[in-house]
C-alpha cells in the first residue's frame, strides 16, 4: 500500500507542508476535538469560501512552507455518515491532496463510532490503489503518503485494532485487484498457481500451497471440472492454500518457519477462477467479452483473503480453493447435450457451456469436504441473472444455514461490504430436473441466479454453506473499468468475528 494510515490522540507538532483537514456538516458544525486557533481558521474559511458542508464538497486554504494549509470537507448530516457517505468523503480527501503534500491530519475526535471509523479507514486506504504496470507512460506518482488520524484517547484503543484490521484487509484487496485486473493472456490457471506458491514464500510459518492438475483430477473423478477446460490450451489447476494462524507464531516480524500440524475442521473458502470465459461452444456476444477476465474474480478474492489473514495473523484454520480453467471454444471443447460425472458420482447434463462456473464450484465443493470443514462459502461472479436481480450494489447470498446468514449480513454491514440474502426454496430445484442424468446445468431464464446457487446446493450435502453470487460486485465496467476487490471486506469481517468467538 503506499498510504499509511497512524492514530493519535493530539499533534506533538505541526508538520511542514501538510494539511489539516477538518470535517464540516451542512449545519457548518465542524467534527473532532479543534484548537480555538483551528477553530478561528475553519470559521473564516467556510466564510470566505461559502461553504456549505454538503458530502463531499470542498474548500482549501493552500499552506506555504510553514504554514500548515486547511482543507474542508462536507459531511452533509452527521446522522448519515456511514457507508457510500464516507467512501465519498475519503475519495474526496484524496482527491484534494493527494498530489499536493506529502501528510495530513484528519480530525476525527469522538465524533465517529467504531463501524464508522473502520470504513472511512478502509475507504482511505484503498484511495491509493492503481493499476498501470502495462502503460508506456505512467502519470505522477502521488505524493500523499501519510495520513493521520486524530482521535478521542478514549476510543484509541478500539480504533487502532480496527485500523490493523482494516489494514490487513487493503492488503489482501489490493492483490485481488491486481490479479483480476490481469490480462487473460498473462492470468491463466497455472499463473494463479504460481501467484498462490509466491504467497506461501512471504508467509511459511503460515501458509502452504497444493495444487491439482489435469490427471489428479480425473484420478478423483472431477469431470465437471474437466469438460470446462477441454477446451482450452492452458491446464486447469485446483490451488488450495491451507492457513494455519492457530499453530503461528504470534511476532509477526519472525520468518522462522513453524511447525504445521493438520488442519482441524477449517473455514473453506472456494472461489470461482475461470481466468477467461469465452462461453466454450455456447459462445458469449463479442460486445464486452474483454471484461470475462474479470471471471476469476472469486478466485482473486480468495486469494486476497489469505494475503489479508496472513497480514491479521487471525488465529483461524482457513482453506482457500481456486477452481482455475480457461472456458474456450475449440474442436475438442464440451459440447452442449454432453453428460459428464462430477466427483460425488451425479451425472449433469450440461446445455450450455456457458453455464460453467457451477461445473468447476461443484467438484471443488465435494473435494474439499476431505477437510471435514466447519463451513463452505464459495464466491463467484456466477450469473448475469443476479446482475439482474441486484445490480452492482450487493453481492447475492444464497445458504442452508441460518445461522451462516446472520453472521454474513452482520458482517457485510460493519464492511460495507453489502449482501442481500436470496431465496433456495427446494420449488425451484425442479427447474434442474434432466430427462437424460441426475440433472442439468441451466435451469432456463427465470431465477437464473438462484437456480444457479440451487444446483451448488446439491452437491454440499449438509455442511453449513454459504454461496455469493459476486456477478455485479466483483467489477465495475464503464469507461475505467477495474475490479474492486469484493467480497475482501465481507469475508475479512466474517473471520475476524469468527476469531472473537472462538477466543471467548
Amino acid at each position: 500500500m503506499s498510504l499509511t494510515l497512524t492514530l493519535a490522540t493530539a499533534l506533538k507538532k505541526t508538520v511542514k507542508n501538510s494539511y489539516h483537514v477538518v470535517l464540516v456538516d451542512d449545519n457548518s458544525q465542524t467534527m473532532g476535538q479543534l484548537t480555538s486557533e483551528l477553530q478561528t481558521a475553519v470559521s473564516r474559511l467556510i466564510e470566505a469560501s461559502r461553504f456549505k458542508g454538503k458530502l463531499a464538497d470542498t474548500a482549501i486554504n493552500y499552506g506555504t512552507d510553514n504554514n500548515t494549509g486547511l482543507l474542508l470537507v462536507g459531511v452533509g448530516s452527521q446522522d448519515k455518515l456511514k457507508g457510500g457517505s464516507l467512501q465519498k468523503i475519503a475519495k474526496a480527501i484524496y482527491a484534494s491532496l493527494s498530489r499536493l503534500t506529502k501528510s495530513a491530519i484528519v480530525s476525527l475526535g469522538d465524533s465517529i463510532d467504531e463501524v464508522s471509523f473502520g470504513q472511512l479507514a478502509l475507504a482511505l486506504l484503498n484511495q491509493s490503489y492503481t493499476f498501470d504496470i502495462y502503460k508506456s507512460q505512467k502519470a505522477d506518482k502521488p505524493t500523499l503518503k501519510d495520513v493521520t488520524l486524530l482521535v478521542s484517547a478514549d476510543k484509541q484503543a478500539a480504533f487502532d485494532t480496527l485500523l490493523q484490521l482494516q489494514q490487513a484487509t487493503a492488503q489482501g484487496q489490493s492483490l485481488t485487484k491486481d490479479l483480476a485486473n490481469q490480462p487473460p493472456n498473462v492470468c491463466f490457471p497455472a499463473y494463479l498457481a504460481e501467484q498462490a506458491q509466491n504467497l506461501a514464500n512471504q508467509y511459511p510459518e503460515l501458509l502452504t500451497v497444493k495444487v491439482l492438475g489435469e490427471k489428479d483430477m480425473q484420478q478423483l473423478g472431477m469431470n465437471c471440472f474437466l469438460a470446462v477446460a477441454r477446451g482450452s490450451a492452458h491446464e486447469a489447476k485446483l490451488v488450495l492454500l491451507e492457513y494455519n494462524g492457530k499453530a503461528a507464531k504470534k511476532d509477526k516480524n519472525s520468518k522462522t518457519k513453524g511447525k504445521k500440524s493438520s488442519l482441524e475442521q477449517p473455514i473453506v473458502l472456494v472461489g470461482k477462477g475461470i481466468t477467461f470465459d469465452s462461453g466454450g461452444i455456447s459462445l458469449k456476444p463479442g460486445l464486452g467479452m474483454g471484461e470475462m477476465k474479470y471471471d476469476m474474480g472469486g478466485a482473486a478474492a480468495v486469494m486476497g483473503m489469505i494475503k489479508a489473514l496472513c497480514e491479521a495473523r487471525l488465529p483461524l484454520q482457513v482453506v482457500g480453493a481456486l477452481a482455475c480453467a480457461e472456458n474456450m471454444p475449440s474442436g475438442t471443447a464440451t459440447r452442449p447435450g454432453d453428460i459428464v460425472t462430477a466427483m460425488n458420482g451425479k451425472t449433469v447434463e450440461i446445455l450450455n457451456t456457458d453455464a460453467e462456473g457451477r461445473l468447476v464450484l461443484c467438484d471443488t465443493l465435494v473435494y474439499v469436504q476431505r477437510y471435514q470443514p466447519k463451513v463452505i462459502i464459495d464466491m463467484a461472479t456466477l450469473t448475469g441473472a443476479c446482475i439482474v436481480a441486484l445490480g452492482y450494489v450487493r453481492s447475492g447470498l444464497y445458504s442452508n444455514n441460518e445461522d451462516v446468514i446472520f453472521e454474513l449480513e452482520q458482517a457485510s454491514e460493519s464492511a460495507y461490504d453489502r449482501v442481500w440474502h436470496m431465496p433456495l426454496d427446494d420449488d425451484y430445484q425442479e427447474q434442474l430436473k434432466s430427462n437424460m442424468a441426475d440433472m442439468q446445468n441451466i435451469g432456463g431464464m427465470p431465477a437464473g441466479s438462484v437456480t444457479a446457487a440451487c444446483f451448488l446446493s446439491k452437491f454440499v450435502e449438509d455442511i453449513p454453506w454459504a454461496h455469493l453470487d459476486i456477478a455485479g460486485t466483483a467489477w465495475q465496467s464503464g469507461k475505467e473499468p477495474t475490479a474492486t476487490g469484493r467480497p475482501v471486506p465481507l469475508l475479512m469481517h466474517y473471520l475476524y468475528r469468527q476469531a472473537i468467538q472462538d477466543a471467548v
